[in-house]
């Protein structure tokens, strides 16, 4: 229900059953209500107009309220099974009902504010830390379970400092080897064969070589300009969030910031992804800027991944125009050797000359166009996966 509030149009909107059951609902209203409807409205007779309405909204209250009832019922007692029931048309036809339990449970937060010059209040809900979470893991099940892979495999192994056990032993050499890396069972056993009770003299000494992968830092910059509103936003918040999940499962060791980016950057954190609107400029000199800043001190590969709908906008160097700080931009990044993808949700040819110039001078960087920008999150995936040298197959066992 939770993954159904945040991208709805991922489930089919028919459901048999509850329609069936708001019907049967609607043919016992006559018999059950009358009397009580005449009671309550009263004292609203001599408006009929206003009456009609009250007894349409209260029809439809009860009607939801009677058929929630029975469906919890019917799930309770196993008549019907929760994955069954469109998630999609549940949440329509039960929003009240289901935002309660939500809320009660900690996913969402639901806010309201009184707007005093139109003189009316308006609501909204917010996913909590924990709403998040949930459905940064239902998006990366998603990818893992639909992707179709290529024939990516599991990189090579390199010899260096790390926390993974190793199988590969070595002589001990002081040069390039601390003690703590002797093996004392090796090197008894290399004495054994040489038939030697000196296990200490250097020729025996053997030392386990750890093994290690290089480890990654990685910034996503999303576009939160205005022109990104609607599914481009939602795939870039998608994409960010499948990532942070599957770094979180899978590469601890690996690094991610999630930032924003308009006419400022801003770092997210954590509960802040879903709570994200889109607005204002797009100032991508100063999001890169903000991005290799980040990294600057962090180890292993850097990576940069600059999702964008548009040309720059803005430019925080008042003496560049908003490409020329984005050229500069790109170039110092490759001289720190950062690493930039660069995602295109648009085909304007501006825009496209825009992203290989920035290629160019910094020299590190692939472009890519997605179409469908609900499909970002399994591009960013792949990317990641590539650049891991990893066998995405393996996640899915």
């Amino acid at each position: 229900m939770l993954y159904s509030l945040f991208n709805p149009d991922n489930y089919p909107d028919n459901d048999e059953y509850i329609d069936q059951l708001l019907d049967e609902q609607y043919e016992r209203w006559s018999e059950e209500m009358q009397k009580y409807m005449d009671q309550r409205f009263a004292y609203s007779k001599e408006s009929w107009l206003y009456r009609e309405w009250l007894e349409e909204r209260a029809k439809r209250e009860f009607v939801r309220e009677k058929a929630w009832k029975e469906l919890m019922e019917a799930i309770k007692s196993g008549k019907i099974k929760p994955e069954s029931l469109s998630a999609k048309k549940v949440v329509q036809t039960f929003a009240h009902e289901v935002l309660k339990g939500l809320e009660q449970e900690g996913y969402v937060e639901i806010r309201s504010t009184y707007d005093a010059q139109r003189g009316y209040s308006y609501g909204w809900l917010d996913f909590t830390n924990l709403g998040e979470d949930v459905i940064a893991k239902k998006i990366l099940d998603e990818v893992l379970e639909n992707l179709e892979f290529p024939s990516l495999e599991f990189g090579e192994d390199h010899e260096g400092q790390g926390n993974t056990p190793a199988s590969k032993v070595s002589d001990f050499d002081e040069l390039m080897h601390h003690y703590d890396l002797i093996d004392l069972y090796e090197t008894l056993a290399e004495a054994g064969i040489r038939n030697s009770d000196d296990i200490l003299n250097p020729a025996y000494l053997k030392a386990r070589i750890p093994e290690s992968r290089f480890s990654s830092s990685n910034v996503i910059l999303i576009d939160s300009s205005n022109s990104m509103y609607g599914p481009k936003f939602k795939g870039a918040i998608m994409a960010s969030l499948a990532l942070k999940r599957l770094l979180e499962e899978y590469f601890r060791e690996d690094k991610l910031y999630i930032v924003a980016y308009d006419d400022e950057p801003l770092l997210l954190k954590e509960g802040d992804i879903l709570r994200l609107r889109p607005q204002g400029n797009t100032d991508i000199g100063c999001a890169l800027d903000f991005a290799r800043e980040l990294l600057r001190n962090e180890e292993g590969n850097k990576n940069v991944f600059l999702i964008t709908d548009g040309e720059p906008t803005c430019s925080y160097i008042e003496s560049m125009s908003p490409e020329e700080n984005a050229y500069r931009a790109a170039y110092l990044a490759g001289q720190e050797m950062v690493n930039i993808n660069i995602v295109l949700l648009d085909q304007k040819p501006e825009l496209r000359a825009i992203a290989e110039n920035m290629a160019r001078l910094n020299g590190r960087s692939t472009i890519t166009y997605v179409n469908d920008p609900l499909h970002l999150k399994d591009f960013v995936i792949k990317t990641y996966a590539r650049i891991k040298g990893l066998n995405l197959r393996r996640l899915k066992i």
